[in-house]
């Protein structure tokens, strides 16, 4: 399984429409933990090639210079990656995948570049205009490819038919819309407030694979907010309650329950083969961990928040922030969204805590409308619609004000050398997460 980032591709496919000559193009190659038994790759830095590397160049075919493969090989070998190597087919009438001339000329390669990297993964593909194909270098294809940006793009098949149940969202963004949604994996990661309201919306609106996470039990409090709990379900784990919603509203739902907090190693492994998450907790920690697994691991995230500012029964504003995290978009890092000593203070153990003189008294818990966490959770599934069902909305970063009634659509670029969103980039399992490993 692939992930690649889109913008990247992007570019390539813009090269094989508008060159007359083949573009070649190469990439690093991170292992990003598993999905389904198999192996996950990230792609990183896939990047056109000098023009003096090429040996040979023309509308038909392209060959690298021995002394470029071998630079390549050595900045794989210092950070420890794989290599992907890319080229394109040009014109309209361009071949839609590998030529014969493309089988011999990874021969050699295959062969280099084995010995050079020793159990790596080595990979190949083809650009084409509107197309992409990949696979193992001189061997067999890469069934699975997820082009990860503004928009998730899936080669998952969905294996369910699609029933009556969706014919009105299907007349919204048609079948393939409907397939991609039932073919991902989903983690939520905190089913309070706003995270309830987007597992109903999900399981609604067919997606069938769930991973459930919240260290909490329901509470007496809860029931004013959380979306599908009832008296008799006080005391037990949100995570329970929220897989019995979904299951009630699609029994053929799978649901991963995992009672635990994020920020702990063996929690935050179990995101990892999601395809999308919804960060819908209110802990920095675990804003900063799903941040980085968003770039670091190539996993869409939508983190969503809810504000109301209440003094003495009066209410003096009434805020939301919805905001997408994905490669090429701005991380919660370059938009100032995280607090890093709040961050400190809340990946503390209990025993830390008590131990540090910086940290004292209890948690003042904040106001919350069940109204207003509906709003802006609507507002994160949408914006999750739109980048992998093609519902016509180009947000990727929204800002609520529910005094005034209104929500603003906010444009705003990465930070250039953000350790988040430049230098994680892509990292896979070669770089640590922000997480406590110590539980």
């Amino acid at each position: 399984m692939l992930r690649v980032q889109l913008s990247e591709l992007q570019d390539l496919q813009r090269f094989a429409r508008d060159r007359d000559v083949e573009t070649c193009a190469s990439g690093l190659i991170s292992r990003a933990g598993a999905r389904d038994g198999q192996q996950v790759l990230v792609v990183r830095e896939l990047r056109e090639v000098p023009s003096d590397a090429y040996s040979d160049r023309s509308h038909v075919s392209a060959s690298l210079k021995p002394s470029f493969c071998t630079h390549l090989a050595n900045a794989a070998k210092k950070t420890k990656s794989g290599i992907l190597l890319a080229h394109t087919h040009v014109g309209p009438q361009a071949l839609q995948g590998f030529s014969s001339t493309d089988d011999r000329g990874e021969i050699p390669l295959k062969s280099y570049f084995e010995g050079r990297l020793p159990g790596k993964p080595l990979l190949a593909s083809v650009v084409t205009a509107d197309s992409f194909h990949f696979r193992n270098l001189g061997a067999e294809p890469v069934e699975s490819v997820t082009l990860v940006g503004r928009d998730l793009i899936t080669s998952v098949p969905c294996r369910h038919p699609i029933g009556e149940t969706y014919e009105r969202q299907v007349r919204a963004f048609g079948q393939d819309g409907q397939a991609r949604l039932s073919a991902l994996t989903i983690a939520i990661v905190g089913l309070g407030g706003t995270g309830s309201v987007v597992a109903q919306q999900l399981a609604h609106l067919g997606v069938r694979r769930f991973v459930l996470i919240d260290p909490d039990l329901v509470e007496t409090t809860n029931l004013s907010r959380l979306v599908g709990a009832n008296h008799s379900e006080i005391g037990e784990p949100k995570v329970e309650t929220a897989a019995r919603q979904i299951k009630q509203i699609n029994p053929e739902a799978q649901c991963a329950s995992v009672r635990g907090d994020i920020v702990d190693q063996s929690v935050a492994a179990e995101v990892i083969s999601a395809d999308f998450i919804f960060c819908c907790t209110d802990s920095m920690a675990s804003r900063a961990v799903l941040n980085q697994i968003a770039y670091q691991y190539f996993i869409p995230c939508v983190d969503m928040g809810v504000g109301i500012g209440a003094r003495d029964g009066d209410v003096e504003y009434i805020a939301g922030r919805v905001q997408m995290l994905s490669p090429g978009l701005p991380c919660l890092v370059c938009t100032g969204k995280l607090d890093y000593e709040q961050v400190r203070r809340e990946m503390l153990t209990e025993e830390q805590r008590k131990a540090d003189p910086y940290v004292s008294g209890a948690v003042v818990h904040q106001p919350a409308v069940i109204s207003l966490n509906s709003t802006v959770s609507s507002a994160a599934v949408t914006m999750f619609l739109s980048a992998v069902a093609g519902i016509p909305s180009a947000a990727r970063m929204l800002n609520y004000d529910g005094k005034l009634g209104t929500m603003k659509a906010v444009s705003m670029v990465p930070r250039s050398g953000c350790i988040a969103c430049s230098q994680a980039l892509g990292q896979g399992d070669g770089w640590d997460l922000p997480i406590r490993r110590w539980r």
